[in-house]
């Protein structure tokens, strides 16, 4: 995956439509492979609170049952009365706040359990968010895919507007990947003779 792709915006280059397509084929294998350590990661830390007979697990168990055994318009129930509490929410409970500007940095506080249920909850996040970028990643290269079918010309070199790893715009140009520019060219016929 190229490093462009790590910015929020970038403009990249391509040869051909076909680069393009490999390219958000490796994207979707690298979004793929990270969802798959997470998850790993994420059954490690439930098991072991499931299984444990460490008390503190056991709370990070039970606290994460609780919040999951929730049907969803509970949740909305519960989520609606938060906003009217203007309470903190329970995202901010077990975080302390650091900021500068206009950037905010969290930093899990409180006892080992809490810290390991911000843990989780983090991965819950990070891997919906991962699969929702590689199921986008996936719809963008079957609209792509298709455009050659719609008379495209898969051999223009185009210019992509990435927005957070996802294609956004292209430019195609007026020139094919098979127009090489020729710089030099140097024909020269050399003798060789042996110097006395």
């Amino acid at each position: 995956m190229r490093e462009e792709l790590s910015v929020a915006h970038s403009i990249i280059s391509f040869d051909s439509l076909g680069d393009l397509l490999s390219e958000i084929d490796d994207s979707i294998e690298s979004y793929s492979k990270l969802t798959k350590r997470y998850e790993d990661r994420l059954g490690i830390l439930l098991r072991e609170a499931k299984e444990s007979s460490d008390p503190k697990l056991q709370a990070v168990s039970a606290e994460i049952g609780a919040s999951s055994g929730q049907s969803e318009s509970d949740q909305q129930e519960k989520n609606k009365k938060k906003k009217d509490d203007k309470k903190p929410d329970v995202e901010e409970r077990g975080w302390i706040v650091l900021q500068g500007g206009e950037h905010t940095i969290r930093l899990a506080s409180g006892t080992d359990s809490q810290i390991l249920a911000n843990e989780v909850s983090l991965l819950f996040k990070v891997i919906e968010t991962l699969r929702s970028k590689t199921a986008a990643l996936e719809a963008s290269r079957k609209m792509l895919s298709e455009l050659t079918s719609q008379g495209f010309k898969g051999d223009r070199r185009l210019k992509v507007v990435f927005k957070d790893g996802l294609p956004r715009y292209l430019i195609p140009t007026s020139q094919s990947s098979s127009q090489q520019q020729k710089k030099f060219k140097y024909g020269e016929q050399f003798r060789l003779a042996v110097l006395k």
